[in-house]
């Protein structure tokens, strides 16, 4: 294209992006100790409306049920059910889009990286090699982005593109045709990612105007798309679900915005805290971003994309400030920057580089320090990813254990009611109603109580509601069964059900009772009645005094 001819070639960056993916995605399967290739529990719950929509039952997570928008990507959902149309196996394929996706994102990364270091006259082979080093050394971008199945991967390619695509035109001064396309695309599917991507798409294009005006023909076509594309899926939300927002919103965000402020900031001060340099890295964007602002006046060649590489850093680290983060591993919702996070490190490197590179300088005493820092860093790095696997791993074994307990119901007469915490996996198998506790997948359960108390993000419970639908079963097959037959609970399952399991009423409404196949036993509470008339293999009545609560 005319408007990325800048002194790299564009297909060796693109090869290097396959590289980079490739060894990325290993380097997170490896030291998580294996990850199974089956998404994440969030996933397979957007897998199971991609399943119903591909069958033809509508966007609803229960055959038969309720129209509700559990999955907060409404174009993910839609390329899935592209996929599943396809096969009726789709999890390799689903990985290999992934993983696509993300050479897309890194190779998006390192041609705004070049074109900064050569509007910036900074060594490109320099950057380009040290920002290899940082991507490598965050193993949790590749978990996220390619084995997490997740809309993740879909966020961070959109928004670089769009980055990269106005980087291009504000640098230029003047609309190219090749970038303008692509901002235009990508601000058109932005808010059909996520719905904070409307707001994303619109600061990153009124700034791009604001510090080249001469790209607004350019840039307001790709506005008016945006917000069009935005009001299209807010108008067909309304018509179909009858509300604005996807339904995960209602069960996951408190309408007390202060709390929300309150949560979000902290979530904020836990990344710049303890994920590995994201403090140096944020720090050095804002330096960048200063320097950049101050050059302004004389157009500073590579201001421009400065400015916009700090803006899309600093928007995001705020949007999610202002949602109230969440509770996910290696602070999911700030993984769609991690690729642009340490290129002002890099930039910064190549910077360094050039200032100590006098013709007398031998290329080792340049690169052979470098190496020795980028290596340290790639061991933290990874140390911490490595100490973060079994919370990593847990999100697979939800799915695991969900498909697997899912499956061993269908064998059982009558199909019972299911209430279930973790909601994903058990739909991917389980072909009778399925009653999501924690709202995500539950209208009347997400609009109980608008002011969340308890687990971000998973704090819509409410026992009126549960009492008014009273499921046949309520599952906990997280838990294992206990070593003595009985059950082990601990006491934040009781929390995350407000104070539901020792509940009287519930005592008197349910018994305790563990599901077994082969050498599988699933812990649950059934209504004595169900009980009386179920038929299957596996079923154990159990005492209360067989439950024990652990802190």
């Amino acid at each position: 294209m005319d408007d990325f001819a800048n002194r790299g070639s564009a297909w060796s960056d693109f090869a290097l992006a396959l590289l980079i993916t490739l060894a990325g995605a290993t380097i997170a399967w490896f030291l998580a100790t294996g990850l199974p290739p089956i998404g994440i529990d969030d996933a397979a719950i957007t897998r199971s409306y991609a399943d119903n929509l591909a069958r033809g039952l509508g966007y609803v997570y229960n055959a038969g049920g309720e129209r509700v928008e559990g999955s907060t990507a409404f174009l993910w959902v839609a390329i899935l059910t592209a996929v599943y149309k396809m096969t009726a196996a789709p999890e390799v394929p689903i990985l290999v889009l992934c993983g696509a996706m993300a050479v897309l994102a890194v190779f998006a990364t390192l041609r705004y990286a070049r074109f900064a270091a050569e509007r910036l006259d900074l060594r490109e082979d320099f950057a380009i090699a040290c920002l290899t080093v940082f991507l490598l050394a965050n193993p949790g971008y590749f978990f996220w982005s390619v084995w997490s199945m997740m809309e993740l991967v879909l966020w961070s390619m959109t928004m670089l593109w769009l980055l990269y695509g106005l980087t291009v035109q504000a640098e230029a001064r003047t609309p190219k045709r090749g970038a303008g396309l692509i901002v235009f695309v990508a601000a058109l599917a932005l808010p059909l990612v996520r719905p904070e991507g409307i707001a994303v798409t619109l600061g990153l294009l009124a700034l791009a105007v604001l510090l080249a005006p001469p790209i607004w023909k350019s840039v307001v076509p790709a506005m008016v798309g945006a917000v069009a594309s935005f009001v299209a899926v807010t108008a067909f939300r309304l018509w179909y679900f009858g509300q604005p927002f996807p339904n995960t919103f209602y069960a996951k965000v408190s309408s007390d915005r202060m709390q929300d402020l309150t949560d979000g900031l902290k979530y904020l001060a836990g990344f710049v805290q303890s994920m590995p340099l994201a403090e140096v890295f944020v720090g050095l964007w804002i330096a960048a971003a200063v320097w950049a602002l101050l050059g302004l006046g004389s157009r500073r060649a590579g201001a421009a994309a400065l400015i916009l590489g700090g803006a899309s850093v600093a928007g995001m680290l705020a949007v999610y400030a202002v949602l109230g983060g969440d509770h996910f591993v290696l602070w999911r919702f700030y993984q769609p920057i991690a690729p642009i996070l340490p290129v002002a490190a890099a930039l910064g490197l190549a910077w360094a580089a050039g200032l100590l590179a006098t013709p007398g300088t031998r290329r080792a005493v340049l690169w052979l320090p470098t190496l020795v820092g980028l290596g340290a860093v790639t061991l933290v790095g990874w140390l911490h990813y490595y100490q973060s696997r079994f919370d990593i791993l847990k999100e697979f074994v939800l799915v695991e254990r969900g498909i697997e307990f899912g499956t061993y119901l269908n064998g059982l007469e009558p199909r019972p009611s299911v209430g279930t915490g973790p909601a994903g996996g058990i739909a991917l198998a389980y072909e009778g109603p399925i009653l999501d506790l924690l709202g995500l997948n539950w209208t009347e359960m997400a609009h109980a109580n608008p002011v969340k108390v308890g687990m971000r993000n998973h704090a819509s419970f409410d026992k009126g509601v549960f009492w008014s639908h009273q499921p046949e079963v309520l599952t906990i097959f997280n838990r294992p069964c206990g070593e003595d037959g009985g059950i082990t609970l601990w006491a934040s399952n009781d929390d995350a059900f407000d104070g539901l399991f020792s509940d009287a009423r519930f005592r008197d409404a349910y018994q305790p009772v563990t599901f077994h196949q082969g050498d599988q036993c699933w812990p649950a509470f059934a209504e004595p009645s169900w009980l009386d008339s179920v038929s299957g293999d596996g079923v154990e009545p159990l005492e209360w005094s067989q439950l024990q609560v652990l802190n």
